[in-house]
């Protein structure tokens, strides 16, 4: 309940600082909402990334994740956060991509192996850097415990925890029970 109630004083500061649209968006993945975050300015708040930082930790504070791994460096600076708010001695790495994959620098490859793995990204998207990099943390050794990401906008069934902090406050929905498509809300097509 209080943490509920965090998140709505949270979504409050979000769209007073401008960093959330209201209309009718779809996205890449066929689903629709009626809020439209700015990920990129939200991002550079730190006020504001470090407490989504904290909550995203929070929700996997007890899954005892020994690293974080980001897949981009969009939510780079979001697993920071993460790492820090589950401890501030947890490393955080990166993928690097080699010939179409992800694959890990020789010096993050031995931190991984044996390893309770937390992937952070800024939003999940069409749901396949996520599962790539499941797949390279499995490959290297590790054991993939779950996504964390402001959003899940993707509508794919990962075999992890998947947490998508602000679901609850974007109005996410599939076409068919979308209300904006009901009431003949024009549809701005977003990028991603």
């Amino acid at each position: 309940m209080v943490q509920a109630e965090r998140l709505q004083g949270l979504m409050r500061e979000v769209d007073e600082a401008g960093f959330l649209s209201h209309g009718h968006f779809a996205f890449r993945s066929g689903l629709h909402a009626t809020k439209l975050l700015d990920r990129d300015q939200l991002l550079c708040d730190t006020q504001i990334a470090s407490r989504m930082g904290y909550a995203i930790a929070r929700h996997f504070f007890l899954s005892r994740i020994d690293i974080v791994a980001a897949p981009s460096v969009w939510g780079a600076g979001l697993a920071q956060w993460v790492g820090f708010f589950l401890d501030p001695r947890r490393p955080v790495i990166y993928p690097i991509p080699a010939n179409g994959q992800y694959t890990f620098p020789e010096s993050s490859k031995a931190m991984i192996d044996g390893k309770r793995v937390l992937v952070i990204d800024n939003l999940i998207l069409s749901g396949k850097t996520a599962q790539e990099l499941v797949q390279t943390i499995t490959a290297h050794g590790g054991t993939p415990i779950g996504i964390g990401a402001l959003a899940d906008l993707s509508g794919v069934e990962f075999p992890i925890a998947v947490h998508g902090l602000l679901n609850p406050y974007l109005d996410i929905h599939a076409p068919d029970d979308c209300p904006a498509c009901a009431d003949g809300v024009p549809l701005t097509e977003v990028g991603y």
